[in-house]
C-alpha cells in the first residue's frame, strides 16, 4: 500500500500493537504523533511504528531528508523549536486587529524585509485557512486557534518521525523516550485536551498544505470516537 493510500484509508481502522503495547503516562507522551502515525497506518500504542522498510526509507529519506543520526537530531530540534517563534505571536496579533494589521507587522518584527514577508506570508495563509476550517467545522472562530496555534502539527510531526528514527537505528530507545516526553512537555503548553490537540494539527497541516482537509479530518475523528482509540478514553493531556 502507497504513503498515499494510507492517508485516505488510515481513519477506517487503529492499528495497534498487541504484543508490545505501552501504557500510562509513557502512552501519553506517545500520542502526541498519533495524528502522524494514524494518517501512515502505523501502530498507536507501541515504540515500534510496524511499517516495513521500504515505507520507512522514503518517509525518512524522500519526505524528510534524514539519512543519519546527524539529520536526525538536527531535523527532530528543528521541529520542536518551530514552536518557540518570539514573532508569531505579532501575526496573531495582526490578524485580530485586521484593519491595521501591516503596521502592526512592521512595528514589531526585525526590519529586513525577508523577514517581513516571511511572516506576511503567514499571516496571509492564516487568513485564508480560518474561514475555510470554520465552513468544515473545525472551529468555530479564529479565538479557536489563537492559543493552541499550530504547536500540534510541528510537535506531532516530530514525535512520529522520531519513532521513525527509532526504528532505523538513529536513536536509543532512551533518546526516543526523552523526546517523546519533551514533546508531551511542550505541546501541554498549548493544548490541554485531545480535541484541541487534533484541531491544532489540522491547522497546521492547512496552514501548510492549503485546502483538502478532509483526509485529516476523518483521521482525527477516528482518533477521538473509534472505540479501538487510546485517545477515546481521553480528554485532558
Amino acid at each position: 500500500m502507497s504513503i498515499f493510500s494510507k492517508f485516505f484509508n488510515a481513519f477506517k481502522s487503529i492499528r495497534l500493537n498487541q504484543q508490545n503495547g505501552v501504557t500510562g503516562q509513557q502512552l501519553d507522551h506517545l500520542l502526541v504523533g498519533a495524528m502522524y502515525a494514524e494518517q501512515q497506518s502505523a501502530y498507536l500504542n507501541a515504540y515500534e511504528t510496524g511499517l516495513d522498510k521500504s515505507t520507512l526509507k522514503t518517509l525518512l529519506e524522500d519526505y524528510w531528508e534524514v539519512f543519519d543520526k546527524n539529520d536526525a537530531m538536527e531535523t527532530l530540534s528543528d521541529l520542536q523549536k518551530r514552536n518557540q517563534d518570539a514573532y508569531i505571536d505579532v501575526v496573531y496579533r495582526a490578524i485580530e486587529e485586521e484593519s491595521n494589521y501591516v503596521a502592526i507587522l512592521k512595528s514589531n518584527l526585525p526590519e529586513e524585509e525577508e523577514i517581513f514577508r516571511r511572516y506576511l506570508e503567514r499571516y496571509r495563509k492564516i487568513k485564508a485557512v480560518v474561514p475555510e476550517l470554520i465552513e468544515q467545522h473545525v472551529i468555530h472562530s479564529f479565538a479557536d486557534v489563537k492559543k493552541i496555534k499550530d504547536t500540534a502539527w510541528n510537535y506531532g510531526r516530530g514525535a512520529f518521525l522520531a519513532r521513525c528514527c527509532y526504528d532505523a537505528g538513529y536513536l536509543s530507545e532512551a533518546e526516543l523516550k526523552a523526546y517523546l516526553a519533551q514533546s508531551y512537555t511542550g505541546i501541554k503548553n498549548y493544548c490541554h485536551t485531545w480535541k484541541e490537540y487534533t484541531t491544532s494539527y489540522i491547522f497546521g497541516r492547512a496552514i501548510w498544505g492549503g485546502a483538502n482537509n478532509s483526509g485529516m479530518i476523518q483521521i482525527a475523528d477516528d482518533l477521538l470516537n473509534n472505540e479501538k482509540s487510546p485517545l477515546k478514553s481521553k480528554t485532558y493531556l
